[in-house]
């Protein structure tokens, strides 16, 4: 008997087997798309996430893209952390 049998002989039918995967396949896209749509979802519930897009919205910020190189925002925003990090206050001594 070798390692690579199709026979019911070694356990599930080939079809069966292919039939599994098929199932399995499908599990896991429900999964992700339940994880997407359902999990995402709630991320309505954050704090500030309404703020957050409607600044999005009213300054036509495109959300999704990686890298910002065409927008003002991110300049100022990266500036402005940039001099708070810098210039902290500090406590008197």
């Amino acid at each position: 008997m070798n390692g690579n049998c199709n026979t019911s002989a070694c356990g599930a039918s080939a079809p069966q087997t292919a039939f599994v995967r098929w199932i399995k396949l499908v599990a896991g896209f429900v999964l992700i798309w339940g994880l997407i749509f359902g999990v995402g979802s709630l991320a309505r519930l954050l704090p500030g996430a309404k703020h957050m897009a409607e600044v999005i919205d009213a300054r036509g910020i495109r959300a999704t893209a990686v890298y910002y190189t065409d927008f003002e925002e991110p300049a100022e925003g990266s500036e402005r952390i940039r001099d708070s990090l810098d210039y902290t206050p500090r406590p008197a001594k």
